[in-house]
């Protein structure tokens, strides 16, 4: 396969003029198609698909070499995890000339973490990097060796990646244990040229939401970040402070917010500081996720933490064991206007059972007051998302929904288990009047569609639904 350097686009091999040369040789080189140009090689690559282009390199080493350069690993994905055996000779040159890298790797696995540490070094020497946007598995990298490494080593190399060519997109990838050190990564990133950064993923998902340490983040930091496109943020720093300080980014287009907890000390946000925020940012859509915040959801949420002014488009509530029927009548008087999506999502065997029939309870004991998320339906003209698993709803109700929102609704998730019917709702086929109504094939989901931890608690691991899910609100 070559060396590292790969001789990209390396001289055509010719034959020496001499007086003793072989004819044979020379039309060995002639003809031979191991030793096309390489820049007819380069040309015949630019034609090609990524998987073509893999494949055609096979065919022998100096195709191999050629296909190294830099045009064609524009982007790239890099998986380390257990079940998987990469190429990682490969792997290395391909960090070293990559614009846009995705990292996955398996946090728990302890020999997954090495190679994301080797990886990262070989990235660090990458002056065409662009992008760096990290996916572990999990919120936390249990890993004694790494935790030893992680400030004198991974992190001062993670650090010089982003100085290396200034970054236009960087992601924690939700890591609890590298949103420590945004502080250093903000530093380091504002020195360089800030104006060229449009995307910063910095918001974390917590192993303990009752006790985590709190990192002080100062919010003249994201004064320098001037293009900013979209940030995401635990709730921890977001006050007005911060809120002005974006004021120069005037290209925000998606601010996002992960509520743990609240400490006694946080301020939070004021409505002066949302109305001022909207007032530079009209177009900007602000998603909140609060993710094992077991307290907040029914204590907190619309007295402390959402604001009637904020800019909402998209609420997600992910393992609170908890539905706030006051919020959710909240979200379309609030929000009419901006809300585009409501997720709602805990495990089926959650501890207070009696929760998940919150929502029929109020539907059988309050039969004239609207179902909440019916109101939002009729209310919220963008609303395009409803999620809802854990809980029990009247089939009635999600005809109603897909009635009101059409063929605008483009996702409507319950679990089969979860949908009911009342003795009074009458209409033979409502599962194919909702998929009439939306223009698709549409049911509850079954058992099996279900991740095992919404099946239970005890048959998986949160982090494995909830990073997929959040790390989405940054495509």
């Amino acid at each position: 396969m070559g060396n590292d350097n790969c001789g990209f686009l390396s001289d055509w091999p010719v034959a020496k003029k001499s007086k003793t040369a072989d004819a044979e040789v020379i039309n060995e080189y002639v003809h031979n198609w191991s030793y096309l140009p390489s820049l007819v090689l380069f040309k015949i690559y630019s034609m090609l698909g990524h998987k073509d282009r893999i494949s055609a390199s096979s065919a022998c080493r100096f195709w191999r070499q050629n296909l190294y350069h830099p045009v064609f690993w524009q982007e790239a994905t890099f998986v380390t995890d257990g079940n998987i055996a990469p190429n990682y000779y490969q792997s290395s040159i391909v960090a070293r000339l990559v614009q846009n890298a995705t990292v996955k790797f398996n946090s728990l696995c302890p020999d997954c973490v090495v190679k994301f540490i080797a990886l990262l070094q070989s990235l660090s020497t990458n002056d065409n990097l662009k992008s760096l946007l990290l996916q572990p598995t999990y919120c936390h990298i249990e890993h004694k060796i790494f935790k030893v490494y992680l400030d004198k080593t991974s992190l001062t190399r993670l650090i010089q990646t982003c100085c290396r060519k200034p970054l236009q997109r960087f992601s924690i990838g939700g890591s609890e244990d590298l949103s420590q050190h945004i502080p250093q990564f903000l530093e380091v990133l504002g020195s360089a040229q800030p104006e060229k950064v449009l995307l910063l993923g910095l918001a974390s998902v917590k192993y303990d939401s009752n006790y985590y340490p709190i990192c002080d983040v100062r919010a003249e930091l994201f004064l320098p970040f001037i293009n900013l496109e979209m940030l995401s943020i635990d709730y921890d720093i977001l006050d007005d402070d911060l809120l002005d300080n974006l004021e120069n980014a005037v290209n925000l287009q998606r601010l996002i917010v992960h509520v743990h907890g609240v400490s006694d000390d946080h301020k939070g946000t004021t409505e002066e500081a949302w109305i001022r925020f909207k007032s530079r940012h009209a177009d900007c859509q602000l998603r909140i996720s609060f993710i094992h915040a077991y307290d907040e959801p029914a204590i907190y949420m619309q007295d402390c933490i959402l604001k009637r002014n904020m800019p909402l488009s998209h609420l997600k509530v992910f393992f609170c064991e908890h539905i706030n029927l006051d919020v959710l009548n909240v979200l379309s008087m609030w929000y009419p206007a901006t809300l585009r999506s409501i997720v709602w999502v805990d495990s089926h065997n959650q501890d207070s059972q009696s929760s998940s029939w919150c929502l029929v309870r109020h539907s059988d004991t309050n039969g004239d007051e609207p179902n909440p998320l019916v109101m939002a339906a009729w209310r919220c003209p963008h609303l395009e998302e409803i999620v809802l698993l854990g809980y029990k709803y009247y089939v009635e109700d999600l005809v109603a929904i897909a009635r009101l929102r059409g063929d605008k609704l483009k996702v409507l998730e319950v679990a089969a288990e979860d949908a009911l019917y009342s003795h009074m709702y009458l209409s033979p086929a409502p599962i194919d009047e909702i998929a009439k109504i939306i223009g698709k094939p549409w049911t509850p989901l079954k058992l099996s569609e279900l991740h095992p931890v919404i099946r239970s608690s005890d048959e998986g691991d949160s982090d494995e639904y909830v990073l997929p899910k959040v790390l989405a609100d940054l495509a």
